[in-house]
């Protein structure tokens, strides 16, 4: 004889499968996120350093050579990816800071020099020196190129690219 409260519960339970395996599938996309990340590349010796850029932003400092003194340039990612510099700080002018004859907006706050600039590149190559100690800040974290070379004088790469992976929280896990 045929159990019809069996064909119940088992539909109750394929029911609440599903209703689980959605929930599921559901919470895993809003975790699962394609995410900006810098790769710092050393040219000259196989090593790429891999930063996540939560906010699609960071910061390329240095110390000027001949004044001493910081310099910082800001720089936003664009959809395509593309590098877009649009802010300068420095604290002294002299050779080798920026300076242009094009209108870009110039402001004087805190007693450093504040230049807006508009400039794309997908790539910006950089030699790393222990001298001008050329660092890369996302948010509050600064790294040291220096420490991300093999050798000093090294070629850096700096470029960013799409990666998937989750995003628990503020730390991002890459999948591939």
């Amino acid at each position: 004889m045929y159990d019809f409260k069996e064909k119940g519960s088992l539909g109750k339970k394929i029911s609440i499968l599903c209703i689980v395996l959605i929930l599921m599938v559901l919470g895993v996309t809003n975790f699962v996120k394609d995410e900006k990340v810098l790769i710092i590349e050393d040219v000259d010796h196989p090593m790429k350093t891999e930063l996540y850029l939560p906010d699609g932003e960071f910061t390329l400092g240095y110390i000027h050579s001949v004044l001493l003194t910081p310099a910082e340039e800001y720089f936003s990612v664009a959809d395509n990816n593309q590098l877009k510099l649009y802010k300068t700080i420095y604290e002294s002018f002299g050779v080798g800071l920026p300076y242009s004859q094009e209108k870009w907006d110039f402001d004087i706050k805190d007693g450093k020099f504040i230049l807006k600039i508009q400039r794309v590149t997908d790539v910006i190559h950089l030699r790393v020196s222990p001298i001008p100690k050329h660092w890369v800040s996302i948010g509050k974290d600064r790294y040291e190129l220096i420490d991300l070379v093999k050798v000093p004088e090294d070629l850096v790469k700096i470029y960013v690219v799409d990666q998937w992976g989750f995003k628990i929280r503020k730390k991002f896990i890459k999948l591939f």
